[in-house]
């Protein structure tokens, strides 16, 4: 059993310290990892996220520290502190203004105790009903574990997996392999209630291979056991899962660049090869995308239908792999000569019918002409999936671009260079880097706030000529002006690959 902040609240001994919640805007059903007393300002250095921590009020004020409140309840919210305790009696019987300010604006929980209790009690009391909860959760998970491989034990097929997976926990189960389809069924309440159900990622030596979607009408799978069932049912469906080769290069180029950022040389040229093993030539163009699936099996009919539609028309293709919750993959066409424009709106139009589903949350980089491009599409693809669920959850039934999170992702780039280097293999890309005269052009776009009058004054150039490079442009990257997040960025892209092209020649001239 995990220990939240409002069992301890409702905890007969906390009870009689006359705990008030000062601030919520925390988590009340946050775990507690532990309970730590510590009254130091930097105490946020010795925290690694979930404690409660216990102070005396006095402490806040004591050493002239009221007018670094702020700074010390955001230290708080960044070491993941589940709460902050603070014993309200004698000299400080109400919370700081400051703190208290700070607590809201920051999302940090703080409890008052209105009455003394000594701080070891409180600690010896809350951890050992942690320490308990965590034994008979160890207790039902060895229990559940050993039952579990014992139903496997006799299972010979993915079908009879199924069936003892439905046995064992009484509910109802499907498996999917690593394109989507259904390989095995047991129970026959799957649909009945999608939103409840449970999917698991099934994988083997970090290679993916499909997925597992377990209903919760009898049994709530919380993360550790979904966690230790997908460890013991994936080596076991392994043995019949198994992709091969074909799977594996497609694992490794939806995998992204290794730092989730940016491919290496050495990536870029075994992505490039399997491309090619998978029949992708030279001439081909990409649109990558990803999608988190609330259900697996409610998501996947509108995902069939979609593939099916896209690859009716000549030349169209796609390429996915389910990873858990997680479809990824790309659409290409094999003729870059083609209209790239068309080709990006072809595909986002197959994207919106698909996302419309509230099973599905959709999110897609740009048209991609060379291997690097993808690639490093895929890192930005995962790492906006993973902000939307550390905000506020997937918005199901929506599309999305990954130039929304470009921003922040740069921000979250520890080296500038690094940082910069994402945003223009992300926005600009290798093809039209290499062209001085479009990005020059771009450049002149952001230095007029995009102004078309202002730029072609800038440039020398008449209007009619603006415009034919700007066409050139989005048939190169597959973004239109009328797309005003996606072309402010790539204006933004554009004007880093000037600035670093002037720092180079600034740099050589002071060599010489």
């Amino acid at each position: 059993m995990v220990v939240t902040v409002r069992d301890v609240l409702d905890d007969d001994l906390f009870s009689t310290a006359s705990p008030c919640v000062e601030t919520a805007a925390g988590d009340l059903d946050a775990a507690v990892r532990w309970v730590f007393t510590n009254e130091r300002e930097d105490v946020a250095s010795f925290l690694t996220g979930g404690e409660l921590l216990v102070v005396e009020g006095r402490s806040l004020v004591a050493d002239d520290r009221g007018h670094r409140l702020g700074d010390y309840a955001k230290s708080l919210v960044d070491a993941g502190i589940a709460a902050l305790v603070v014993e309200l009696v004698e000299d400080v019987t109400a919370l700081p203004d400051d703190l208290a300010r700070a607590a809201r604006d920051e999302g940090l929980t703080v409890i008052g105790l209105h009455r003394r209790i000594p701080f070891v009690d409180i600690c010896q009391h809350v951890n050992t009903m942690i320490v308990r909860g965590q034994m008979r959760m160890q207790m039902q998970m060895d229990v559940m574990s050993t039952s579990l491989r014992a139903e496997l034990a006799r299972a010979g097929d993915v079908q009879s997996v199924a069936e003892a997976i439905a046995r064992l926990f009484d509910e109802s189960v499907a498996i999917f392999d690593m394109d989507g389809l259904q390989v095995a069924r047991a129970g026959r309440h799957i649909e009945d209630d999608l939103a409840s159900n449970v999917v698991l990622a099934l994988s083997d030596q970090q290679r993916p291979f499909g997925a597992l979607e377990i209903s919760q009408r009898n049994t709530m799978f919380d993360e550790p056991v979904r966690r230790k069932i997908s460890q013991i049912v994936s080596p076991v469906l392994a043995l019949y899962l198994d992709g091969g080769a074909r799977v594996g290069m497609i694992a490794h180029l939806v995998a992204g660049p290794a730092d989730g950022v940016h491919i290496t040389s050495m990536e870029a040229r075994d992505g490039h090869a399997m491309l090619e093993a998978l029949g992708f030539a030279a001439s081909s163009i990409y649109m990558p995308f990803g999608m988190r699936l609330k259900s697996v099996s409610g998501a996947m009919p509108s995902i069939s239908a979609m593939i099916e539609i896209f690859e009716s028309h000549e030349g169209c293709e796609s390429v996915c792999l389910l990873e858990g919750d997680l479809l990824i993959g790309f659409f290409a066409v094999k003729d870059s000569g083609g209209d790239v424009i068309r080709f990006s709106e072809h595909c986002l139009k197959t994207l919106r019918g698909t996302s419309s589903s509230d099973c599905i949350y959709a999110v897609h980089g740009h048209v991609a002409l060379d291997t690097i491009s993808l690639m490093d599409a895929f890192g930005a693809l995962r790492t906006m999936l993973n902000f939307q669920k550390d905000d506020d959850g997937y918005p199901y039934g929506s599309l999305a671009c990954t130039d929304a999170t470009l921003l922040r992702r740069m921000l979250e780039v520890g080296r500038t260079d690094d940082a910069i280097r994402m945003v223009i293999t992300q926005t600009v890309g290798y093809e039209l880097m290499r062209n001085s005269v479009l990005v020059d052009t771009l450049c002149a776009c952001f230095d007029n706030l995009d102004n078309k009058t202002g730029a072609c004054e800038q440039l020398g150039i008449q209007r009619q000529t603006l415009y034919n490079r700007l066409d050139k442009v989005t048939q190169i990257v597959g973004i239109s002006p009328s797309n005003k997040t996606s072309w402010s960025m790539l204006l933004l892209g554009a004007k880093l690959v000037q600035s670093q092209r002037n720092r180079r020649s600034l740099t050589m001239v002071e060599l010489k």
